[in-house]
């Protein structure tokens, strides 16, 4: 009996050839999944180091407000990175910085003089995968940061 005519090659023909197709699909599924995980892998990074920005913005203005002899000439009730140009000296260059680090963002900064407290929320945009909201379709978002430091006596 030669391999050519046995019942057991006759019956398996064109099966291997499915099996390849779903096997190739699968693995394309995972791949697809593999890079989709890297997109979103490099867009936390890009938003941590965004969130990393406006703290260390929010550090830097307290550190301004606590050093100046009054600390209210730090106060903003609703600043803009587009609007630096209406603040002056030492705040005015910190705002043209954020403006280059974090376009597009706000910041509000307040003093309480009876609890010798500054406080700095930064509101910047990043982008969001995958969520969203009523107010934001996906792709946009916006993240803040609030930090609140409190003046010794």
């Amino acid at each position: 009996m030669t391999l050519f005519n046995s019942p057991i090659r006759s019956a398996q023909r064109g099966f291997t050839l499915i099996e390849v197709l779903i096997a190739v699909l699968i693995l394309g599924i995972g791949l697809l999944g593999a890079a989709a995980l890297q997109l979103l892998s490099l867009q936390n990074i890009s938003n941590a180091e965004l969130r990393t920005q406006a703290t260390l913005f929010a550090q830097e203005l307290s550190e301004l407000a606590r050093t100046a002899s009054n600390p209210s000439t730090f106060v903003q009730a609703s600043g803009s990175t587009a609007s630096c140009s209406a603040l002056s000296g030492e705040f005015e260059l910190w705002c043209d910085e954020m403006s280059h680090t974090l376009p597009g963002s706000t910041f509000v900064s307040t003093w309480s003089g009876a609890n010798l407290e500054f406080t700095t929320t930064i509101t910047w945009p990043e982008r969001v995968m995958y969520f969203e909201t009523a107010n934001s379709p996906a792709g946009e978002g916006t993240s803040s940061y609030t930090l609140i430091t409190r003046f010794t006596p």
